[in-house]
């Protein structure tokens, strides 16, 4: 049972794990914001601060904090982000959500 929940644990991810991931994504994500005010001090408000595009580049960085890899299309808004810290927050989900889905898959072979 132990080795079974580690086993689990170690597919989907430690809040540590997680807790590192937010804060090198943030890290990261505010470069890319900051690199995009400093390009466009006149940006509209309806262009997303943190455009898909190049988000997608950043979200690489998970590949190296857990032991599997989702397609960074599935892990990023369409369209983008305006905030940095729910930019984040909105990755680090869906990353949790597709590892736990492919937890359960492998769970049921």
């Amino acid at each position: 049972m132990v080795a079974q929940l580690i086993a689990e644990t170690e597919r989907v991810g430690t809040e540590a794990q997680y807790a590192e991931a937010k804060r090198v994504l943030i890290e990261a994500l505010q470069k890319l914001a900051d690199r995009s005010r400093l390009l466009n001090p006149n940006r509209p408000p309806w262009k997303p601060l943190l455009d898909s595009r190049r988000v997608v580049r950043v979200v690489l960085v998970l590949e190296t904090l857990f032991p599997f890899k989702f397609h960074p299309d599935k892990l990023v808004k369409k369209g983008g982000y305006n905030d940095v810290e729910k930019g984040a927050d909105d990755i680090l989900r869906r990353h949790k959500r597709l590892a736990s889905a492919q937890n359960n898959k492998g769970g049921r072979k």
